[in-house]
């Protein structure tokens, strides 16, 4: 496997906003008006096992012809970067084998942007809704972080990997009202948010697609953060309510507002 190329480190490194103005080597101009000429492009978001599998499923129910990988950063996460690019190369492997061609990666990011969603003001969000957990932010955060590209390359469609159920467990990010929001969100933009995945219950089925064993929350990047919506003993509390209040009053809002002034930016 092939290492990640010194440039793509270094932005890794410093995470800087990093959202449509990309350096030359990383999307040139040659390739941006390649990709707007082209019929049934995606963006993929690439993170761990159900963001690959929904890669592979969503080729397999619509008519792609090309697939623009995405590695997102926040600022919280931990581990060895090269896991999402050799998941790349498996993607390109697999999906030429279908004349799919798989673009070199887009690595992308705004930490700011995830500060003032997620980590800014929690002390307001426990005092106003009496619950909050930066998870839900987060994936709002990685989905809309991908607009302003999508917008760029002339793209109107995102492929995500959420499901609503893990072998019956619940991620708060990735319950029904929660996806529902993010593809409402993405739509705003004229943008569709494809979950292929959405309604796989079970991990077994996941690898199944990806065709090899992949066990959950492994080989992937993680979190400081996660599963801090969870008890001591394990149990997930949450509350829909809360979650849907802070969308409403406020997240939805403050990303409505970024992914603009990004957009009026690129194009002035």
């Amino acid at each position: 496997m092939k290492s990640i190329d010194n440039k793509f480190l270094k932005i890794l490194a410093n995470r800087p906003d990093l959202i449509s103005n990309f350096p030359k080597w990383m999307l040139s101009k040659a390739t941006v008006n390649e990709i707007r000429k082209t019929e049934n492009v995606a963006i993929a978001e690439i993170a761990g096992r159900d963001s690959v599998a929904s890669v592979i499923r969503a080729s397999e129910m619509r008519p792609i012809k090309a697939i623009i990988p995405t590695i997102a950063y926040t600022g919280t996460e931990h581990g060895t970067w090269m896991e999402p690019f050799e998941k790349i190369e498996i993607l390109k492997y697999k999906l030429q084998l279908n004349n799919i061609k798989v673009y070199e990666p887009v690595v992308l990011g705004s930490p700011k942007f995830w500060w003032t969603l997620c980590g800014r003001y929690v002390a307001h969000f426990f005092k106003a809704y009496g619950f909050y957990s930066h998870c839900v932010g987060c994936h709002l955060y990685f989905h809309a972080i991908r607009i302003p590209i999508a917008r760029k390359l002339n793209c109107n469609l995102v492929i995500g990997g959420e499901r609503e159920s893990h072998d019956g467990r619940i991620k708060i990010n990735q319950t029904g009202f929660a996806l529902n929001t993010y593809i409402s969100f993405l739509k705003k933009f004229d943008i569709e948010l494809f979950l292929p995945l959405r309604d796989v219950k079970s991990g077994k089925e996941v690898e199944s697609v990806i065709g090899f064993v992949w066990d959950e929350g492994e080989q992937q990047l993680e979190c400081v953060l996660s599963k801090n919506y969870q008890s001591i003993d394990g149990s997930v509390l949450f509350s829909e309510d809360a979650i849907k209040r802070y969308f409403d009053e406020f997240a939805l809002k403050k990303a409505e507002e970024f992914i603009n002034r990004q957009i009026t930016k690129h194009n002035s």
